[in-house]
């Protein structure tokens, strides 16, 4: 956003933390939409491409800790693995630390989809790149801890209404 249409925002009673917020959820939707053509372009589905690059960089793991990083509720993520695990995307194993969990992992053809993926990613991020002024890095600290302080907003809402 320029400047002058940030000043105008502000102007008309849009406070810069509604701004902020504004921008985040604008910049998702856009993010979605990117990706989404660079995925389809490779021949991924973009459906669930988000959710399972999850597992993949955080396999094996429970789907407790998949909410946890995700901010996605918990029935949201059980239907997620039960699509994953029909797809044959992703097997759930046994997890030696808490019996009532299990762990889930890559199977071969989830893995083969992801390797298939992350290129069409990159392309899309090497589309983004010639658009911004900052090194991504700078851009990547910025959203890691926006993403923190979201998962963190939330959950102490969720402990306040408990």
């Amino acid at each position: 956003m320029s400047r002058d249409a940030y000043d105008r925002l502000v102007e008309r009673s849009w406070d810069p933390d509604t701004v902020l917020l504004q921008e985040l959820y604008s910049a998702a939707v856009l993010v979605e939409l990117l990706v989404g053509e660079e995925l389809r372009a490779a021949g991924v589905q973009p459906q669930l491409f988000s959710f399972l690059g999850w597992i993949a960089f955080l396999e094996p793991v429970t789907p407790g800790r998949l909410a946890g990083e995700t901010g996605m509720p918990p029935t949201t993520i059980r239907d997620y693995i039960r699509r994953l695990v029909e797809r044959g995307d992703v097997r759930k194993t046994t997890n030696a630390d808490d019996g009532r969990s299990y762990l889930l992992v890559l199977t071969p053809k989830g893995r083969r989809l992801v390797d298939r993926g992350r290129p069409a990613v990159a392309a899309a991020f090497a589309r983004l790149r010639p658009q911004l002024t900052r090194p991504a890095d700078e851009h990547l600290v910025a959203v890691e801890e926006l993403r923190r302080g979201l998962k963190d907003a939330l959950a102490a809402r969720s402990r306040s209404r408990a």
